[in-house]
């Protein structure tokens, strides 16, 4: 089959909220209405690349283009020609998108629906009950649609010959043989990054993508980036392995500096952010990449998400003066013992203080995250990493709860554990406790969680209060004292919230304390 017309679809937000599929290494959140707009960048990769290849293709990212359900439907239409709608789910979407799938085939019976994303391998027996859906995709999505809109259709009655001799395209798909799965081989990951077209954002409305003032100096027009994919540390309980692969590669510096010179030059973007799991997991290629902001004059501000441990202080400073305002960091808790349980490469305490005092210094603003709940946490572990998180004093502050993604190692840990059923695979966002562990019941790690919140979002967050920067000294001053007031208030509250979580909540057993 032919297809006339190619649709890449982001289906709408499910109602009550808005979907961020890019987030958690593209597993994706929900969050509540009027979230900032993110779109999942895999997305915009694909279809820009079908473009480039002078395919006819329509790109439905249904946020940036506000569209309901019945709006998507009518852009789609009922179309009499077959086309093949491509469409981004993720873990907390996939009943409601798989919900759109059935209702795009009863509009457009003749349409073949595919189906992608991050935790598309992990849910297949899900995905595999909706009769409407027709092909599953697992890893990079453009070689396979490629093929599909070439007129390979698996599915006819040579199904397994014509897969066994087109392996290197197809591999990565799963279809439908007399009302039968076939599943092929896994397909690597594309290593060349530099062959990959840039995004076309022309495709979209890429203005109404706008971090809030909370975020940055002012509201302002931003678009993501990704210079680099994968990540060899492989921390049991993040889901970027599952969707990107342990091997980390990375584009040159020269096609990541022509990228950012086009969203900068040619579509005005005054902020991106890099969404590389591990941006400066080579230092050198990132200051090669700040040099050539420098020298080409680019002026924007950006942010990034790495490793404390993989920045040094030249890196740092190079980063500074080529206009990063931001630093995402994983601290997930101060406990070396339970950094080595999850996998996770330790960071000692004393370098995670160094460099973030550093930051300070540079004028870089600091994001931590941490996580509570994770196995072998206790009372112990958890006050203490609440208590480090803040002594740090880092400019935001996340704490989430530890959430066993499906695919990870801490969800086979989980299961193991009795803690999640093994078919369980849905789940909102990791702010909802999903788990207790081998010391904690799911209730108390609920309590904990909420307990670290306070200190997030009233104290040390402020709820955006007064955190943004203004060139007024009289703003600066106010800043500074809020700063200063907050985290000794935090300080104090903590003290008491020890002494109440040591001896016990009312009417409850004492917590395990090791």
């Amino acid at each position: 089959m032919m297809y006339r017309k190619t649709f890449v679809v982001n289906p709408p937000s499910p109602p009550g909220y808005v979907s961020n599929k890019d987030s958690m290494g593209g597993f994706g959140q929900l969050y509540p209405t009027g979230a900032t707009l993110f779109p999942p960048l895999d997305l915009i990769y694909l279809a820009s690349y079908l473009v480039e290849k002078k395919y006819s293709v329509e790109l439905l990212e249904s946020l940036a283009l506000d569209l309901d359900k019945d709006r998507l439907l009518a852009r789609i239409g009922a179309n009499t020609e077959p086309a093949l709608v491509v469409v981004r789910t993720s873990a907390p979407t996939v009943d409601w998108d798989l919900s759109i799938c059935a209702a795009i085939k009863e509009r457009a019976p003749r349409s073949r629906i595919a189906i992608y994303g991050a935790v598309a391998a992990s849910v297949k027996n899900r995905v595999q009950k909706e009769p409407s859906v027709d092909y599953i995709i697992v890893g990079d999505p453009e070689p396979i649609v490629e093929a599909l809109l070439n007129g390979v259709t698996p599915g006819a009655t040579a199904a397994l010959n014509v897969l066994n001799q087109t392996e290197s395209t197809l591999a990565g798909l799963s279809f439908q043989s007399a009302g039968e799965w076939v599943d092929s081989p896994a397909k690597p990951f594309t290593r060349d990054l530099d062959s990959i077209p840039f995004p076309k954002w022309e495709l979209l409305p890429y203005q109404r993508y706008k971090l809030p003032k909370s975020s940055a100096h002012s509201e302002v027009p931003f678009l993501p980036m990704l210079t680099s994919r994968g990540c060899p540390i492989g921390c049991h309980y993040c889901p970027y392995p599952v969707g990107q692969g342990l091997p980390w590669r990375s584009r040159s510096a020269r096609n990541v500096l022509d990228e950012i010179e086009h969203l900068v030059r040619d579509l005005g973007i005054q902020y991106i952010v890099f969404r590389d799991p591990m941006f400066s997991l080579n230092q050198k290629r990132v200051i090669e990449i700040c040099d050539g902001i420098k020298a080409r004059g680019l002026k924007f501000s950006w942010r990034c998400e790495t490793r404390i441990d993989f920045l040094n202080p030249p890196t740092l400073t190079a980063m500074a003066e080529a206009g990063c305002e931001g630093l995402n960091f994983g601290v997930e808790s101060s406990d070396i013992e339970i950094q080595k349980n999850v996998g996770r490469k330790p960071i000692a305490p004393e370098q995670i203080l160094e460099r973030f005092a550093l930051c300070r210094k540079l004028g870089i603003k600091t994001f931590a995250f941490f996580i509570i709940g994770l196995p072998g946490d206790t009372i112990e572990t958890t006050m203490n990493t609440i208590e480090f998180a803040i002594n740090m004093n880092p400019t935001w502050i996340q704490f989430t709860a530890a959430s066993p993604f499906i695919g990870t190692k801490l969800r086979d840990w989980a299961v193991a554990q009795g803690l999640v059923a093994d078919d369980d695979y849905a789940y909102i966002n990791s702010h909802s406790v999903m788990i207790g562990n081998e010391n904690l019941s799911k209730e108390q790690v609920r309590s904990l969680y909420r307990f670290a919140r306070f200190f997030q979002v009233f104290l040390l967050n402020r709820k955006g209060i007064l955190k943004e920067d203004r060139p007024s000294k009289l703003h600066r001053m106010a800043k500074s004292m809020v700063d200063a007031l907050s985290n000794r208030l935090a300080r104090v509250i903590f003290a008491l919230g020890r002494f109440w979580f040591d001896r016990g909540y009312p009417g409850r057993s004492r917590l395990v304390r090791a």
